[in-house]
């Protein structure tokens, strides 16, 4: 059988379109793979670390609370919010010195949120509510330095605790957090 030559060109697009639609379809499973890998691999961020807090601590309405000395902070980044977790704790929450003893505040945590731009710490929150089921909240002190130097690596930042019932801040903090390498 003899076709003319817009028939032959039928028919071999007839033949060329499912071998076509499959390259199409290996090439578009192929690609969205990559993503998908892209999107399982969180990217190492700079924030995923641990570091040395030092400071002061003033508890306006306990002076028997005081700074605990140096701990060390496990901080975790997700978005432009890096959570914070005490390592001898265990949990996101801040060692106090109370009459001599170790304790903490309950439900007390930080989460900072950073400006990536500016590497400025643009606001704080307690990880356990803003204010927790116990009436605590924290605050930027925007008396502070609050950022992150990235040349060093390290933390200044000023913050306070307020707690429901109690006038004015309940505890005010000033700290350093120097880098101690990654998580």
């Amino acid at each position: 059988m003899t076709f003319c030559s817009t028939c032959r060109c039928i028919v071999k697009l007839f033949i060329m379109k499912p071998i076509i639609i499959i390259l199409a379809i290996v090439f578009a499973l192929a690609s969205c793979s990559k993503k998908d890998n892209q999107i399982q691999q969180p990217p190492i961020q700079q924030w995923d670390s641990k570091y040395k807090v030092e400071g002061t601590l003033t508890d306006f309405t306990e002076p028997v609370i005081t700074y605990a000395g140096p701990q060390e902070f496990h901080l975790t980044k997700n978005g432009n919010k890096v959570e914070v977790i005490c390592k001898e704790l265990g949990i996101n929450g801040h060692l106090i010195s109370h009459g001599g003893s170790l304790s903490y505040y309950s439900k007390f945590g930080l989460i900072l949120t950073i400006d990536p731009s500016s590497n400025k710490i643009i606001s704080i929150e307690n990880s356990y509510g803003q204010p927790s089921s116990n009436g605590r909240s924290a605050i930027l002190d925007p008396s502070g330095v609050n950022s992150f130097n990235p040349a060093t690596k390290t933390i200044k930042i000023k913050y306070w605790m307020d707690q429901t019932g109690v006038s004015g801040h309940k505890t005010a903090f000033d700290e350093t957090w120097t880098y101690l390498g990654p998580k």
